[in-house]
């Protein structure tokens, strides 16, 4: 199990900060005008493979204090598993619409915009949580 949660720790933690670097450089990188950079494709199917597993892990943790914990770890494990499942939920709704929509349907870049902000908020504590976790184990 410790190397499991190695491997998940470094996976939220590469997604998470090299997605905050990339969202921060976009603007200076890329034009837009040819369409969506490749590197883009990269991190939506990183991002596809790592909110899923991002729900389990929160999800665990969100388990094993849910019964007669103190407020503060309950809202430091609830937090995360929700806006995980939020952060889900908006980018597989958006992702859709990029290439698979029915009718003149268009992803809205603000909810781009909101996910690769708060995506790395969870996924980067996350991964250090899981990798200090797997330490101690």
């Amino acid at each position: 199990m410790a190397l499991l949660n190695r491997l998940l720790a470094v996976l939220f933690v590469v997604v998470g900060a090299g997605l905050a670097v990339h969202f921060v450089l976009d603007p200076v990188l890329y034009d837009w005008e040819g369409g969506q950079p490749f590197l883009w494709h990269v991190f939506d199917w990183a991002r596809a493979i790592s909110l899923p597993l991002a729900v389990i892990a929160t999800y665990e943790a969100k388990r094993r204090t849910d019964s007669g914990s103190d407020l503060r770890t309950l809202i430091q494990a609830n937090v995360p598993f929700y806006l995980a499942v939020g952060l889900t939920l908006l980018f597989y709704w958006n992702w859709v619409q990029v290439s698979w929509a029915a009718g003149d349907q268009a992803p809205d870049s603000q909810v781009w915009v909101f996910i690769d902000v708060v995506l790395p908020l969870v996924f980067v504590p996350l991964g250090l949580r899981l990798w200090r976790e797997s330490s101690t184990a």
